[in-house]
């Protein structure tokens, strides 16, 4: 019950978003790059640190993009650490998927980029349902990964009927509309990042066209959908044999499920760090990045 109380949630956030589309793919920040994969075009962005220590390769969460992660890459590459910034599939200014979409695990794509990018394996940070991503892709290719980075996350246990009916043709063209009907007000938007920074001020300050513009573009609802049933269940015994893992929760935070960050922390291996955020709603990442950068370089630190 918990977990469709969780996929629940989560729809409800991108109702609250999706609106009709008006965004442009073009030129969406002036460190836009794009990654050409078989059927995808992937948005990603590079903070590449001055004196580089090391690369990390950074996956957003459900109904988000790679926006949020710029508080705490801006934090790391000053400390030396090159980011790279990620879209997935249906979400930011990347390739909103179709029924005629040969759809590829979310893994195989973000993979693919990295290994454009770098013959080096990378740290590979995940919030959210990007945790999900970022585990499936060092289950899938652990020598391209040095080490987890997770925040805001928990196992993934969608079964394969869940995953079913979330690619059904019929589900997706009764959701996608749906969901660019329900959300065209500014308020609803400030409410969903209320609750998920547990910080009032903070959400009021935001630049919520960060979130709502690439929510705009055609086809994000119906490739939400499609998205979420191309995720990889979570492998426990590849991070219990894993190398140590960076897991960093908010103490507030009311998406994630506690049954779902215990199956993590119940095959944490040694040498992993199972850090709490006081305070910290499931967007910790961006109000409190000084504090998960502290936690973060601490780690990075201890895994060279």
């Amino acid at each position: 019950m918990k977990k469709i109380i969780s996929l629940i949630l989560s729809l409800v956030l991108v109702f609250s978003l999706a609106v009709p589309a008006f965004a442009s793919y073009e030129t969406p920040f002036e460190d836009s790059l794009f990654f050409e994969f078989e059927d995808y075009s992937i948005h990603y962005r590079v903070f590449t640190a001055e004196e580089e220590k090391d690369q990390i390769f950074m996956i957003h969460g459900f109904a988000l993009s790679s926006y949020c992660w710029v508080e705490l890459a801006t934090r790391l590459q000053a400390a030396g650490y090159t980011c790279v910034l990620a879209d997935l599939p249906d979400f930011g200014y990347s390739t909103r998927e179709t029924s005629s979409t040969n759809k590829l695990p979310r893994e195989d794509i973000m993979h693919a980029l990295m290994v454009s990018l770098s013959d080096e394996p990378w740290y590979v940070a995940g919030h959210s349902m990007g945790g999900y991503v970022a585990q499936a892709l060092a289950a899938k290719y652990p020598e391209s990964v040095k080490n987890l980075l997770l925040y805001g996350t928990g196992g993934n246990d969608n079964s394969p009927e869940m995953s079913a009916l979330m690619g059904n043709d019929i589900f997706v063209s009764l959701m996608g509309p749906l969901m660019q009907l329900m959300t065209r007000f500014d308020i609803l938007v400030k409410l969903f990042l209320q609750m998920g920074l547990n910080d009032k001020e903070y959400a009021e300050n935001y630049d919520i066209s960060k979130i709502t513009e690439p929510i705009r573009i055609e086809g994000t609802g119906k490739g939400a959908c499609y998205s979420f049933s191309m995720l990889t269940p979570t492998d426990y015994d590849a991070i219990r044999n894993g190398k140590p893992v960076l897991f960093v929760n908010g103490s507030a935070d009311s998406v994630i499920p506690d049954a779902s960050k215990n199956s993590i922390r119940e095959v944490l291996p040694e040498g992993s760090v199972d850090y709490v955020v006081e305070g910290g709603g499931h967007m910790f990442i961006e109000n409190k990045a000084d504090e998960t950068a502290k936690v973060t370089l601490s780690f990075l630190a201890e895994n060279k």
